[in-house]
């Protein structure tokens, strides 16, 4: 009697389970859903309002689809439309050449200090880490006066100069994270090497720099991709049109009076493509370097 209780209990246990995860599965698909309708539905109404005609765009009325037909007038006349000598292929081509380089370097030496703050013992490590993360705190806007006041002393403000060097010399997040991958690298492997002679600069380039190429290369990735969305920074410091990046050739589309709204969206869709090829290019790779980077004991 107590037997057939029990398997009784047992089945009504697992009823409730399967039931539960039914529910579960349910809710986590239509958040899911919901997220992505979020995501992607300003991304449809500027593709559908790229193909659309001016005088249907400036129209009060949203339509799902264009009344009139489907036009693709608007890109070619984006890539026609000039802006003091700067078009948008070119925004994207000068945004490519500042950033990609200073990035590339900035994310070297971030990984340089991050390995030194995991693996090397120091005079004020703990300290001046612990500054680094507490700058984390300052929002980006305290120090831009500054800055600005900076660059324009030292004849910079008109050129590319603000916005690569700094790049060039890291940043705290990259160092951070890279920093927390190096930490998971065993000692017993480092002094391995130090037995055979090599010193930390050879121990960073062909032990710890080999390593930490997925790590690396998802940070380059995600600084680049903040950098390509960088506006503030090329308005405040770029007055000449031919070093505008893509961001300040898409605010040039605009007219005083009159939007033409086809024109922005269909800059902005095609400002979009890069972003969106570099990121189904390296994917798999970004959220391998993600993980190791924020997975690893600290």
């Amino acid at each position: 009697m107590d037997y057939k209780k029990d398997q009784s209990l047992i089945s009504k246990e697992v009823k409730k389970n399967k039931r539960r995860a039914l529910i579960d599965t349910i809710t986590s698909n239509i958040t899911i859903v919901l997220v992505c309708l979020f995501i992607l539905f300003p991304i449809y109404v500027a593709l559908i309002t790229s193909i659309t005609s001016s005088a249907e765009a400036n129209q009060s009325e949203f339509h799902w689809w264009p009344q009139n037909g489907v036009t693709f007038k608007a890109y070619s006349r984006m890539f026609r439309k000039n802006i003091a000598g700067n078009d948008l292929l070119q925004g994207v081509v000068n945004t490519f050449w500042i950033y990609i380089p200073s990035t590339l370097i900035g994310v070297l030496v971030s990984a340089c200090a991050g390995y030194a703050f995991a693996k090397i013992k120091f005079f004020l490590s703990k300290p001046l880490f612990a500054i680094l993360i507490a700058s984390l705190t300052l929002p980006n806007c305290v120090g831009l006066v500054a800055l600005f006041l900076i660059f324009d002393k030292i004849g910079w403000v008109n050129s590319p100069l603000p916005l690569m060097v700094p790049r060039m010399l890291g940043t705290v997040g990259a160092v951070f994270f890279l920093r927390q991958y190096y930490m998971g690298i065993p000692d017993e492997l480092l002094d391995a090497g130090r037995i055979d002679g090599l010193n930390e600069l050879q121990l960073f380039t062909r032990i710890g720099l080999p390593v930490s190429l997925a790590a690396i290369g998802s940070q380059f990735i995600l600084l680049f991709i903040t950098g390509y969305n960088d506006y503030m920074g090329p308005l405040l410091y770029i007055h000449d049109a031919r070093f505008y990046t893509i961001q300040i050739s898409l605010a040039y589309y605009r007219d005083a009076y009159v939007q033409d709204w086809p024109l922005l969206m269909a800059g902005s869709i095609i400002s979009m493509m890069p972003l969106i090829i570099l990121y189904l290019a390296s994917q798999k790779f970004v959220l391998k370097g993600v993980q190791i980077t924020s997975g690893l004991k600290g």
